[in-house]
């Protein structure tokens, strides 16, 4: 088979080892299509360049490949620089002596699993159990990612005495001590992000594999395990840590339990944090590095393995934030461990090579003032349901934010509906009266009464779907929004024009103000007036008011409003700073003539009766910005 049919010329770098050169293939079989690759080894001197004509022949001689004339030794160490998946994939089909040198069963003995995912993982599993049957039970280093499972840790040879899984989350108890029974050889062993993994599989290691000195425990401190039945967590109070709070925001989940047991359900946590940390020093006293990325042991748990692990040269606790590392602790481990790093040590480099997406790393090292940028431009609810509840120095950055916004939209506002006034009340007692934004679904009089009582700075305030605040409600708090600048009323029941007029009068900064309604008032066509629970109204009350009390207006939104032509000219002619103003399905209005072209000419941005409402993926409702 002619395995190289065009290559043009090559300047090979100055390490010619391991460099990919693209070859074009004859694809005679279909699995031809994968793509191949070639490694030039340093037979031919760094900085040579390599010439070849586009044809095969040259002066009636075919031109021989160089990297086949090198000895097989060389190049079986060339290909097991790569990968098993690019040899079994790849490598093993360029000549028939690649495939010779892939078949002897010392080629084997390391098998990289190492993949991007690109395969099934039962291509991968069949993968891995044909490299160890070519192995023919030499194998002694292992490395799996993302497809192990029970079933295949069986598989495992007994001579194996290096071994790597990471993120393998079929991977139990169960499967892992049993592997563990066959490898009384095993010296170094890596799990890493495996979540079916707890400390009762480290002891089964410990006490299986009297000669381990290496061991890798890495877990996901931004992530909680799934199996809220276990008895290794505790379920009393939906499984959160409340060790881990401060007192304000205990007393605050247990004054209101619904909210502990509905909201923070999700998150088990466990009863021993120290249960690795146990099993290690029980049974691994022959450990020379340890690595427990991610581990929520505490000192108590440290203090152990330092006491049971004499021989420990190299020890890794980054991101084990349960650890407070007094100044004796500290001390303790720099003089008994070569190679330590601390909780908040860098992750970069220093022999972590663990990379999945499970981890946090950089989030974790951010500055507290960027990480405060970030976290506070979520909502209220993710602020106190989720992004507090990371690590520490989330739940830190989050109790040191400043509370000037409450912002619960719609689309969280609707799992959270049976406790919005308390989380509400929460957030006010946290803003120590410093409220300036407010944005809120589903309130009602007295909420709204708590809120402006607590703060009198609010100078944005939000209402939608509110249909338990009435005027008498609405007329209440106007008189303590004296910093108000933007108001936004959408969605709110019947609220009639009182308390806009109440509001244009006690307002008088306001500049942006949104009245949107719900059109469903009977009404009679051929009268000036609207029908509905008080009786007759005029449709203009609402555009009168505005335009008697809110002379200062830069922003106007009326959707689905009942005014007139009349109502219109009136808004015109009392709000001379509009720049922007919105009538969409105003359907009463009639601009083709004067009124439409004087529209036209004052106001910046206008929306007309029939123009375009938006979709649910821009602002919908009007004003939901």
């Amino acid at each position: 088979m002619k395995c190289a049919e065009r290559v043009k010329r090559m300047q090979l770098p100055d390490n010619p080892i391991d460099i990919p050169i693209a070859v074009l293939l004859k694809k005679d079989k279909p699995w031809f299509n994968c793509s191949r690759r070639y490694v030039v080894a340093d037979a031919v001197s760094i900085g040579q360049t390599i010439d070849f004509t586009d044809d095969y022949e040259c002066n009636g001689r075919i031109r021989k490949r160089n990297w086949t004339e090198l000895p097989d030794e060389l190049t079986a160490a060339i290909l097991s620089r790569l990968g098993a998946v690019e040899v079994l994939e790849s490598a093993q089909m360029v000549c028939k002596k690649w495939l010779k040198i892939s078949r002897d069963p010392l080629f084997w003995r390391k098998i990289d699993m190492r993949n991007d995912g690109a395969l099934e993982d039962w291509v991968y599993e069949a993968m891995f159990r044909h490299a160890v049957g070519r192995s023919s039970g030499n194998v002694v280093d292992i490395n799996i990612e993302h497809f192990g499972t029970d079933k295949l840790l069986a598989f495992i040879t007994k001579s194996a005495s290096t071994i790597r899984l990471l993120s393998c989350k079929d991977v139990s108890d169960e499967g892992l001590s049993g592997m563990a029974s066959k490898l009384r050889l095993l010296e170094e062993l890596d799990i890493s992000l495996c979540k079916g993994i707890s400390h009762e599989a480290v002891k089964a290691v410990g006490r299986s594999c009297p000669l381990l000195k290496s061991f890798k425990f890495n877990k996901e401190w931004c992530r909680f395990p799934d199996d809220s039945d276990s008895e290794e967590y505790d379920s009393d109070y939906g499984g959160y840590d409340f060790e881990d709070m401060d007192e304000d925001y205990l007393n605050f989940l247990l004054f209101y339990p619904h909210f502990a047991h509905d909201n923070l359900a999700h998150a088990p946590v466990r009863k021993d944090e120290n249960a690795d940390a146990i099993a290690i020093a029980g049974t691994m006293q022959g450990l020379h590095c340890l690595q427990l990325c991610g581990n929520k042991l505490t000192d108590d748990g440290l203090r152990k393995i330092l006491d049971s692990c004499p021989h420990l040269e190299s020890l890794d606790l980054r991101l084990c934030f349960n650890l407070n590392m007094g100044i004796d602790l500290e001390a303790r481990c720099a003089q008994q461990i070569k190679r330590f790093w601390l909780p908040h040590d860098s992750i970069e480099g220093k022999g972590f090579t663990s990379r999945s997406d499970g981890y946090c790393f950089k989030w974790v090292e951010l500055p507290d003032d960027v990480t405060l940028s970030i976290l506070s431009r979520l909502g209220t609810v993710d602020i106190l349901d989720n992004a507090q509840k990371v690590c520490k120095k989330w739940r830190k950055v989050c109790k040191e934010m400043k509370w000037d916004t409450i912002d619960i939209r719609n689309d969280s506002a609707h799992r959270i509906t049976f406790n919005l006034d308390k989380i509400c009340h929460h957030v006010v007692d946290l803003s120590c009266g410093n409220l300036v934004n407010v944005n809120v679904y589903f309130i009602s009089n007295k909420l709204l009464k708590y809120i402006t009582d607590s703060s009198t700075g609010i100078r944005r305030l939000r209402l939608v779907c509110s249909y338990g605040i009435s005027d008498e409600g609405l007329i209440e708090v106007a008189s303590k929004l004296p910093q108000l600048k933007d108001l936004d009323i959408t969605y709110c029941g019947n609220l009639s024009h009182k308390p806009v007029e109440v509001l244009g009068c006690s307002c008088p900064l306001l500049r942006s103000f949104k009245l949107n309604k719900e059109c469903r008032k009977y009404s009679d066509n051929s009268l000036e007036e609207i029908i509905d629970d008080e009786g007759r109204r005029s449709k203009d009350d609402e555009a009168l008011t505005i335009a008697g009390t809110m002379h200062g207006l830069n922003h106007l939104q009326l959707f689905q409003n009942q005014l007139t032509n009349d109502g219109l000219k009136a808004i015109l002619d009392g709000c001379p700073h509009l720049e922007s103003l919105d009538l969409r399905s105003c359907f009463n209005l009639n601009l083709e003539g004067d009124l439409g072209r004087r529209c036209t000419e004052k106001i910046k941005r206008l929306f007309l009766p029939g123009d375009l409402i938006p979709g649910p993926s821009t602002d919908w409702p009007p004003g939901s910005t």
